[in-house]
This record gives C-alpha cells, structure tokens and sequence, in this order.
C-alpha cells in the first residue's frame, strides 16, 4: 500500500517538473522572440496599407477611439488608411481603406475576415474593391452609386460598409482640419 502512494507522489511530482520546465521554456521562447514577431507583424501592416495608398511611410494617429494612419511620401502627407470591421456574411470583416487628401479613394482591402470560404476571393474577382478606387470619397450605396458582386451580396455589403465607416472618419478629419 505504501509503495503504491509513493509512485502516486512520484509521478505527480514528476509531472510537475516536466510542466514547470515546458512552461519556462516556452516563456523564455516568447521573452526572445517578442521583438522579431512584433517587427514583422509591423512589417506586414505596413505592406497591407501600401496596397491601399502608394506611401514611404505611415504615422498613427487617433481619432476618438479610432486609431487611423497618415500616409506619407517624400516628407508630406498624401492621405489617410482606416481599418474598419464590418458584418458581411460573417462578423469579422476587416476592410482597410485609402484616401488621399484631395478626397478620392485610392484602393481598398480586405485584410481579415471569418467569411464563408470563396466569397471574399468572389468579390475580390469580380472588381469590387477595385471599383472604390479612383471614386470620390462619399458615401456608398450598394446597388445604386456601387454595383455588388452577385451571389456574394452579403459580402459586397460589409465590405461597403467597412469603406463608408472610412469615408465618415475621412470626412471628420477634413472638417477637423478646416476649422483649425
């Protein structure tokens, strides 16, 4: 009987051992790889915003609760990144916008979403996001002042949606910027 409640100890101090050392180990993996992950992250942030605004450089800046970028190129600012989540099909639809300064919206992305498999990449094929661009930032009426990709219609709407959240912050710092 005595020996039976000493493997009992044995083994649950072993156990405790080997998930004292895994969980240092991974501790100490986190601790030195911290750095380079949040490097790279920034580095893949700024790749996606790149795509939706031809900028050197980006500056966080806050508007209320919303953290929004200026672009910038060669010292001077061309214009404004806004991340927005929408509801397309799914929650979850992360849509990243560019607009420049003179007001035209200069591309659009979908860098996140939780959205049925091959709707987004639907959307996407059928020009969608490439319709924003070039279009004066006002608000979007899907079906009327934007056409939708059909069978993705869900889709089509959030990501409208993510880009009219833009053009409301867009426009808040315009009038910001007139008054000051």
């Amino acid at each position: 009987m005595r020996s039976k409640a000493k493997d009992v100890v044995v083994s649950a101090v072993s156990l405790m051992v080997i998930a004292g050392v895994t969980t240092a180990a991974l501790a100490g993996t986190n601790a030195l790889t911290a750095a380079t992950i949040a490097a790279r992250n920034e580095e893949a942030e700024t790749a996606a915003r790149q795509q939706v605004i031809d900028a050197d450089t980006f500056e966080k800046q806050n508007l209320g609760d919303t953290t929004y970028y200026v672009a910038l190129k060669d010292g001077g600012t061309v214009g404004y990144v806004f991340t927005a989540v929408a509801t397309g099909k799914s929650a979850g639809l992360t849509v990243m916008t560019g607009i420049s300064t003179d007001g035209t919206v200069t591309g659009v992305a979908v860098t996140d979403d939780n959205e049925t498999a091959g709707y987004v990449d639907k959307v996407r094929e059928g020009g969608l996001l490439d319709a924003f661009a070039g279009r004066t930032a006002e608000t979007f009426e899907l079906g009327k002042t934007i056409d939708g990709v059909s069978q993705a219609t869900k889709t089509s709407r959030g990501i409208t949606d993510g880009v009219n959240q833009a053009v409301a912050w867009y426009q808040t710092i315009k009038e910001a910027g007139s008054r000051g």
